[in-house]
């Protein structure tokens, strides 16, 4: 990639937001996505689809001796 191109990818990308506090089902509209990182608990990102909210947990590679070899 050369260097303009990345520049420019960077401009037109906005910054992810990262909530403090799990996001309610009635914040969200359907397909929207939320990162929330709650004190004491690993980062997540939600999604509401329909009228449920799922969430998926991010474990720190420095977890549980996870390195970038041995994640699955």
């Amino acid at each position: 990639m050369e260097n303009i191109e990345r520049k420019l990818r960077n401009v037109s990308q906005s910054p992810i937001a990262i909530s403090s506090h799990p996001p309610s089902l009635n914040e969200m509209a359907d397909g929207d996505r939320m990162y929330a990182r709650i004190p004491g608990k690993n980062l997540r990102l939600y999604i509401r689809l329909g009228a449920k909210l799922y969430y998926s947990d991010f474990i720190p590679i420095e977890e549980n001796n996870n390195t970038w070899d041995n994640l699955d």
